[in-house]
């Protein structure tokens, strides 16, 4: 479906990110709140203005376990400008203290909390691991990605979301 998705866009003069093509893009997003590792609680409509990028994953998931260095990364470089990753562990032995000390070993440097499937269930259901939603500033979902987010499908497309963010504000 991607790569048909993709020849449409292929033709535009400013092609959208791959993932805008997602057909959940255009909903809003539905708003969830989640107890953090941290002890906070994250609520999805207290980021509103900002770009969030939602990602289920499991420390027992080896593109998870892959793709978590680079969301660190564009957290640290992009976060400043009003990019907000959040992590939703959907484990299915690991309990709060193993998925703590992963987030740990792993410099994870924006909040993670675990998840218990009910908002999973809110955005149709993860039927697999890694899977990420790209949330814009206005709270519409502008796709997601199934699967492991790579920085060159990812970073265009969050920079465009952030610039026309620090535009209309």
């Amino acid at each position: 479906m991607l790569a048909l998705a993709g020849v449409s866009t292929a033709f535009q003069s400013d092609p959208a990110p791959q993932w805008a093509t997602s057909e959940l893009a255009s909903d809003e997003a539905p708003n969830f709140s989640l107890k953090t590792l941290s002890g906070n609680t994250f609520r999805l409509k207290e980021h509103r203005g900002k770009v969030v990028v939602l990602n289920f994953w499991g420390t027992w998931c080896p593109p998870c376990r892959e793709e978590i260095p680079m969301f660190v990364k564009l957290q640290r470089e992009l976060g400043d400008e009003g990019l907000q990753f959040i992590g939703v562990a959907l484990e299915r032995s690991a309990g709060p203290e193993e998925v703590r000390a992963f987030t740990q070993k792993m410099d994870m440097n924006y909040p993670v909390g675990l998840g218990d499937g009910s908002i999973a269930q809110k955005y149709g259901g993860v039927r697999g691991l890694p899977m990420t939603f790209i949330i814009g500033p206005d709270g519409i979902i502008q796709g997601h990605i199934p699967g492991m987010a790579t920085e060159s499908m990812l970073r265009p497309g969050l920079e465009k979301l952030l610039k026309k963010t620090s535009a209309d504000g």
